[in-house]
């Protein structure tokens, strides 16, 4: 075999659609029909350079070097197949393309698994004529397609095996059939509908109607009481509109929030996007959903209703494509809404009950005989239980939830006993008329009759439980619910028997273990909202509300205090999991402690803050915390727990890094503190924060050295680490040893501690390090590794994108464009679907510096001013510099000598000021264009076009930068 082409590859995949069946119905004529298929395809790669490097059965697997070579060998193919006259059955080949960076092994073989299997997933979505390109592809050949051809947009599509949905495009060729089945993917549309563990049943009436009022309205809310089943009617709507939604559709749990002010908070976080320091949550959820066609499912909205109200709609106002789906008990009560009221389930007719084989045909009747076979497999209908099940369901008023109780008892009564307990409990039936009480009543009946049934250590652990906001782990129960006539050991039996009750529900989770976790395979646990609003107000009456309140809060106040210990090592990863699941409750604590115990909240606080503070998911909670606690009187004296506080405040606060007076003040009291206790260690944690918060290169140094000074006398090797690897990467400085020193460091620390995130961080920007020097066999090297660390660990850590961000630099300086094209597109895709304007700046600024460098001059200048208006905004004056730089670069290419003068004299005035000199590499790029400047204009000429420069306002630079050129 010659030589396989390596580096930028498009793969080609095919197979036979349906080549077993043909196999056994044509066993004769099977040979000679994949004779020819194997010939059409090799004949119409060959004649496009590619190269058939692999043949199973009737599968191809073939390489090109140019992407659109690929395209002309499919298309060939697919016509041929078209016209060829097969008999006795036709050949129908689908085909999947994908394009990325590959390298071949010693046995010219190509390397890469996940490139490889990601072109078999494309292929293996379509169907027999169909060919289908991945995203990369499709910018490759879009602006190169054959006259006779399209590219038809498939959307995003989750496939097999993989973590992330890939967008898909199929290739429309004039005159070859076009109109295809669904394609074969696991789901079509973005969305986090949860799965239902149980069968929906019935509603097809409500389900066509609410379909039809959205067709009709942007906002319908299901009213109506609880346990009438308006989040299961959402949900099934909500999966039947899949396809009418392309860019999503989101449920979003409205039931744990308490505050409503996290309510746009909780929206934004449930559709994927980050948060953004000084950017209210509502105006990044405006901004995201502007343009998009999308479905929003809220959920239990009556406790937040005057949130719910405005945010819904503030959102519909900005966003004209998006439709709502809201649950309430009450409607939002704004313009355009159309309040859809939920009904019970269809009953019988107590006073003529059709015969047995009838009865299911009622919803109401259905459910409980479904639920009640799922509790007690034995169940059966028979002729003498049939009528008392119509009366349950009848008495029950065909509330979903009430009947699902009662459905729940047939494993300890007969059907007679309950219906015989509703009757004398509720005393619906009057002369054999129905006396209906209001839902509400109705359902607070049935829990109250459920709750007099139960055991009393049963009663007590139900109120107990309601303490928690989310879900809960067995372990969790066991420490909270023991006490005072419950033991620890009793906890297990009396959480199943209410589970068996239904009274809770069981949640499968990710599987962890340890002191408060529970592995292999944590089971947690959670009640309805109706049954914990319920069961809490009767921790109330039973006078127990602030003792299991505290109870709470000392378990996650213990919890967290021993993350701290543990986290910055091997235990990261399930300590992350675990703080993903537990927020709820945690927030719920931190919300007690706000109310009872402020000193003890700030020090839970504080334990949270060593653990986020690079995680802006987290940073509106602690922005709200931090000053309420601080602030109280509680908290008031000159202690260490209130010097850390200070510190996470000022770093919350201080999360652009930018300068301010607030900031310092909070650091200096900080200081003060710690110098006053005599703790070395708080102080270096406070010189660290002073460091980052520096106003200038020089002064934050020299905190820097004190901090790290201090840090390695108190042998603190995690803030030692966490210290290096920001000197290494914030405080910019031409002192490549002490950077490269400081980042080995920083690597060597995390290494020895066993912390993956320290170490992946440590590797990236050490490759970034190394590019900026031009090291680009170190950058490889730093850069390979830390992909294979993550590799392992992405579905806790989340996505490599931002890797790519250096992986695309590389490329750039390496001159593979193309590579570095999809890198920083990729990158840019990302950063503008999790609303990150910062990182879409750093993209859109790379890919200006690209498209100038390729000569593509009015794409260059549209990509940089994409960059420079978020910098600006964001006042980030080394972004501003950097795309400033690329103006004029792009000026220099178009020979706009005056204009490239002035405004690398400018960009190098402020970097000298600032210390943020240019690194190595792009120092080299600048002075090739002052090179070619000067060859154009006198020593003179030259001189006084930089003093100009140099004297500009920022304001007149970036004005200078955006003016359009002279022709």
């Amino acid at each position: 075999m010659t030589s396989l082409p390596s580096g930028t590859v498009t793969f080609l995949f095919t197979d036979i659609e349906g080549s077993t069946r043909l196999a056994q119905q044509y066993p004769e004529a099977m040979p000679r029909l994949m004779a020819r298929h194997n010939e059409i395809l090799s004949r119409s790669i060959q004649a496009h350079e590619g190269h058939v490097y692999e043949i199973a059965g009737d599968s191809f697997c073939a390489a090109f070097s140019s992407s659109i070579d690929a395209v002309y060998a499919a298309l060939e193919a697919q016509q041929s197949f078209h016209n060829e006259t097969w008999s006795p059955a036709p050949i129908k080949v689908r085909m999947g393309m994908h394009t990325d960076t590959v390298k071949l092994n010693d046995e010219n073989a190509y390397m890469g698994y996940g490139t490889l299997a990601l072109t078999q997933r494309i292929m293996s979505a379509g169907h027999g004529g169909q060919v289908l390109l991945s995203g990369v592809t499709r910018e490759l050949v879009r602006d190169s397609l054959p006259g006779n051809t399209e590219l038809v947009d498939l959307g995003e599509r989750r496939l097999k095996d993989l973590l992330r949905p890939e967008h898909l495009y199929q290739l429309k060729i004039l005159g070859l059939p076009s109109n295809f089945p669904p394609l074969n993917t696991l789901d079509v549309f973005p969305n986090n509908l949860p799965a239902q563990l149980t069968s929906f049943i019935g509603r097809e009436k409500e389900i066509a109607e609410v379909k039809q009022e959205l067709v009709d309205h942007r906002l319908v809310t299901l009213t109506g009481s609880g346990g009438t089943g308006k989040t299961r009617l959402s949900l099934q709507v909500a999966a039947d509109l899949l396809d009418q939604f392309p860019h999503g559709i989101w449920f979003v749990e409205l039931a744990p929030l308490t505050d409503p002010e996290l309510l746009s908070q909780t929206i934004l976080s449930t559709i994927g996007l980050n948060e953004q320091p000084g950017t209210p949550a509502l105006e990044l959820l405006k901004e995201y959903l502007h343009e998009k066609r999308s479905l929003i499912v809220l959920d239990n909205c009556e406790h937040l209703i005057e949130a719910s109200a405005r945010v819904t709609d503030t959102l519909l106002n900005t966003a004209p494509r998006l439709k709502i789906l809201a649950s309430s008990r009450e409607s939002l009560a704004i313009r355009g809404e159309l309040a859809y009221p939920v009904p019970s389930l269809s009953l019988p007719d107590i006073k003529h009950l059709p015969v047995m084989e009838q009865l299911s045909q009622y919803e109401a009747v259905r459910l409980f005989i479904e639920r009640a076979s799922l509790v007690s497999p034995r169940f059966v209908v028979d002729k003498q239980n049939a009528p008392f099940i119509a009366q349950i369901c009848y008495q029950l008023d065909g509330i979903p939830l009430a009947i699902e109780l009662a459905a729940a008892r047939v494993k300890v009564m007969s059907v007679e006993q309950i219906s015989k307990r509703l009757d004398d409990r509720f005393r619906l039936l009057t002369d054999g008329s129905r006396t209906a009480l209001p839902r509400q009543q109705t359902l607070r009946a049935l829990i109250d009759w459920s709750y007099d049934i139960l055991s009393e250590k049963e009663q007590i652990v139900l109120r107990r439980l309601s303490v928690f906001a989310d879900t809960w782990t067995l372990e969790t129960a066991e420490d909270i619910c023991a006490g005072n006539g419950i033991e620890s050991f009793e906890v297990l039996d009396l959480l199943s028997q209410l589970v068996n009750k239904s009274l809770a529900a069981v949640i499968e989770k990710s599987r962890i273990r340890d002191r408060f976790l529970s592995i292999p395979g944590s089971v947690r646990y959670r009640m309805l909202e109706t049954i914990r609003q319920y069961a809490g107000e009767k921790l109330e009456e039973a006078g127990e509300r602030n003792k299991i309140r505290d109870s709470h809060f000392d378990f996650y106040l213990q919890a967290v205090k021993q993350i701290v210990t543990e986290f910055f090592g091997p235990k990261e990863l399930i300590w992350l999991v675990w703080l993903d699941h537990e927020w709820d409750n945690l927030r719920t604590a931190v919300e007690w402690s706000l109310e009872m115990r402020p000193d003890a909240g700030l020090e839970l606080v504080n334990c949270l803050g060593f653990l986020f503070l690079d995680n802006l998911n987290n940073s509106s909670d602690m922005q709200n915390w931090l000053p309420q606690l601080l602030a109280h009187p509680a908290n008031s004296a000159r202690t260490l727990t209130r010097a850390r506080g200070l510190l996470h405040w000022a770093w919350y606060t201080n999360a652009n890094y930018e300068f301010s007076a607030q900031v310092q003040s909070m650091i200096e009291e900080a200081i003060s503190i710690y110098e006053e206790c005599g703790d070395r260690n708080g102080l270096a944690h406070g010189h660290l924060a002073a460091a980052l918060a520096a106003d200038t290169l020089e002064t934050g140094l020299a905190y820097f050295e004190k901090a790290l000074t201090l840090l390695h006398e108190t042998n603190d090797k995690v803030w030692t680490g966490f210290a290096l690897l920001y000197f290494g990467w914030l405080i910019e400085t031409q002192n490549y040893a002490r950077k490269l020193a400081s980042l080995e460091e920083s690597l060597a620390i995390y290494r020895e501690l066993g912390f993956i995130s320290g170490t992946i961080e440590a590797l990236k920007q050490l490759g970034a390090l190394a590019i900026r020097e031009g090291n680009f066999e170190l950058a490889h090297l730093r850069l390979d590794e830390g992909l294979l660390v993550l590799q392992g660990h992405a579905s806790v850590l989340g996505s490599s994108i931002t890797m790519s961000y250096d992986l695309g630099d590389l490329a750039y300086y390496e001159a593979n464009y193309e590579l570095a094209r999809i890198y920083y597109e990729n990158c840019l895709s990302w950063a503008s679907e999790k609303y990150l304007p910062l990182p879409a700046a750093w993209a859109n600024a790379r890919l200006g510096y690209l498209y100038t460098r390729l000569g593509k001059g009015e794409t260059a200048r549209l990509y940089y001013r994409q960059a420079l208006i978020p910098y600006q905004k964001g006042n980030t004056r080394v972004g501003v510099i950097f795309t400033v730089e690329g103006f004029a670069s792009l000026a220099t290419s178009e020979h706009q000598w005056e204009r490239a003068v002035r405004l690398f004299s400018w960009a190098s005035k402020l970097r000298q000021e600032s210390g943020e000199l240019r690194p190595p590499i792009e120092q080299a790029s600048v002075d090739r264009d002052l090179a070619a400047i000067r060859e154009h204009l006198t020593d003179r000429e030259f001189s006084g076009l930089a003093t100009e420069g140099s004297i500009m306002t920022m304001d007149q630079a970036i004005a200078l930068a955006l003016e359009e050129p002279h022709k």
